[in-house]
């Protein structure tokens, strides 16, 4: 329905919102089918969710939307199919990858269920899910909303069998089984060839009618539209192909039209059903779990961390593509005994090198480790991935996942921030990565190699909130921690503690002052920034301001590297290069053992 009346033009942004403003549109589009053969059609309701009509102003018209969708199907059917209350995904991750909780998953999908349930469809129709576990709290809220009601759930697969979330097909559907399901079925991802590879080797197993509804093949753009070729006799020739394998219900989703419909029929009506095992093709033999070649050879830095005390800098990519100053920068750390480099990934949202390009020229030009700092912001879930992969290719050692600063407070305030996923779902995605898969769970050959790196406060207003988030962060996978800039360091000592505790090193954050009117902005205006009032009144009567907040830098980390919990300091320069350089060889003197 969706791309059916998009490439109509019948509206731009939502389909779902013409069940109101233009219900004879969708009914004509359901008559078509109908009039083809079509003996189930959905409603026009797939995206009508609480969450994904918020976009569109629409959160509060969730009845309204679904009401009509189904009431317009049910005129267009008119006693000659039956009629599937369509339900699709969240259109949001769960957590951790995302910010949706399962509590709130359950009460959107409940919601959507309650609304489409009081029209009376023949059926409910949970489908183009990615992920089992967010299927399987979609099914207990329609069990629980519409229990009489029949339920069809209906699973998305990717090229090598799997769901989009990497769940094997076959035990997913089980699962969904055991959860009140009464049919079972793969739709929408791919066109019919791979969708008939993937449901092949596990229909026989299934003990429920199954569907099978694929996309009229790959889409691509032709004229600023959304186009899909497979051809309506190509379709016909896997209607046969879907009846001999035993499927009950066979259709088509994105891009299958009504004269799709009207060619396939006549090869699916009244056919008997078999139920027969097919072998999945011989290119889907399993690679997983063959040995995995290292890639990279550890770095000093990983070497050192945790064992003695490291000093990391930070580094910023040129805004343009000139990377001399950040080399000569990078070249001096070396020679005053930095251990690593923290480059950022657009800091402040202001478009700069890529992080991935500028870590890699340092190390290569240099030979220090670069720690990539690493943002959700600017990258979808395939950019974010693609990106990892030409890190891990590239030899960075460290990542560590942030969420990143809102596109509107940098140089371009209408652009776009993406996160598809939250730091801590980043988080999971690198452990994956360093397991050799995707967060499809696809097979991604030599796996990459990183330490994973977390953002943590260590004088948080909540201690036991940050200790919890401490112990989701390692759990997904982090494996070091990095601080904002403290400083004090009696106040951190009970998180340092912790942080023993568990295991994780941690780098603390170390920020040289600039003047005492930095001092109290940062005090007053920066979450998780405490200066003491003694260090602030240093700063409001140093003669020179500079050189004061260069000495206090020095005595911190002096002080931090004689902290029990302390793995090494992560400076902040500020692009102050030179001062932070004076700061590290002054204190690394300090600290160096005399004959």
């Amino acid at each position: 329905m969706g791309t059916l009346l998009f490439g109509r033009r019948a509206y731009a942004s939502c389909v779902e919102v013409l069940n109101l403003n233009s219900p004879g549109d969708v009914e004509r589009a359901h008559r078509e089918y109908v009039d083809a053969g079509a003996q189930l059609i959905e409603s026009n309701t797939f995206a009508a969710n609480r969450l994904k009509l918020r976009a569109h102003d629409l959160a509060d018209r969730v009845a309204d939307v679904n009401a009509a969708g189904v009431d317009i199907a049910r005129r267009a059917a008119d006693g000659r199919a039956f009629v599937a209350g369509s339900i699709g995904p969240l259109g949001a991750l769960l957590r951790p990858l995302g910010t949706i909780d399962r509590a709130e998953a359950f009460d959107v999908f409940a919601e959507h269920a309650a609304a489409i349930a009081a029209a009376s469809p023949d059926l409910i129709l949970l489908e183009t899910f990615g992920s089992v576990t967010e299927a399987l709290i979609a099914v207990d809220a329609v069990k629980r909303t519409a229990p009489s009601l029949t339920l069809l759930v209906s699973l998305s697969v990717v090229e090598d069998g799997m769901t989009p979330g990497g769940d094997p097909l076959l035990s997913a559907f089980r699962k969904l089984r055991d959860a009140g399901a009464d049919a079972v079925g793969v739709n929408c991802a791919v066109g019919p060839q791979v969708v008939f590879d993937a449901l092949a080797p596990v229909i026989g197993d299934l003990d429920c009618p199954v569907s099978v509804m694929p996309n009229a093949g790959y889409p691509h753009r032709v004229d600023d539209r959304t186009v899909y070729e497979s051809a309506p006799s190509y379709f016909a020739r896997f209607a046969r192909e879907f009846v001999a394998l035993g499927a009950n219900i066979i259709g088509g989703c994105c891009g299958t039209t009504p004269d799709h419909i009207r060619a396939m029929a006549p090869e699916v009506v009244g056919s008997p059903r078999p139920r027969t095992r097919r072998s999945a093709p011989a290119q889907r033999a399993a690679v997983r779990g063959a040995a995995r070649p290292d890639v990279r050879p550890i770095s000093s830095f990983e070497q050192n961390l945790g064992r003695r005390f490291v000093t990391t800098v930070e580094l910023t990519p040129p805004r343009g593509s000139d990377p001399a100053a950040m080399l000569a920068a990078a070249r001096r750390f070396v020679s005053v005994g930095v251990d690593a480099v923290h480059v950022a990934d657009n800091p402040t949202a202001r478009a700069s090198m890529s992080g991935a390009i500028a870590a890699h020229l340092i190390m290569r030009e240099t030979g220090l480790p670069a720690i990539l700092h690493f943002s959700c912001r600017d990258r979808n879930l395939v950019g974010l991935q693609s990106d990892l992969l030409g890190a891990a290719a590239l030899g960075i050692p460290a990542i560590v996942a942030l969420t990143g600063d809102p596109s509107n407070i940098g140089d371009f305030p209408k652009a776009t921030s993406v996160f598809d996923v939250t730091a801590l779902g980043l988080t999971r995605i690198l452990r994956g990565l360093n397991e050799g898969r995707d967060h499809s769970g696809s097979d991604i050959g030599a796996p990459a190699h990183f330490r994973i790196g977390a953002a943590v406060n260590p004088v948080p207003r909540d201690f036991a909130a940050e200790c919890a988030r401490l112990d989701e962060k390692i759990e997904a996978g982090a494996d070091f921690a990095v601080t904002q800039p403290v400083f004090e360091t009696a106040a951190m000592v009970p998180f340092l503690e912790r942080a023993r505790a568990a295991g994780i090193p941690v780098l603390v954050g170390l920020l040289p002052l600039r003047s005492f009117a930095n001092a109290e902005f940062l005090h007053n205006e920066v979450p998780g920034v405490q200066i003491p009032e003694a260090i602030r009144e240093r700063m409001r009567n140093a003669a020179d301001e500079t050189r004061e907040g260069a000495r206090i830098a020095r005595e911190l980390m002096v002080e931090f590297a004689a902290t029990p919990g302390v793995a090494g300091v992560y400076i902040v320069s500020q692009e102050r290069y030179e001062i932070v350089a004076d700061i590290v060889a002054d204190a690394l003197s300090a600290l160096a053992p005399t004959a």
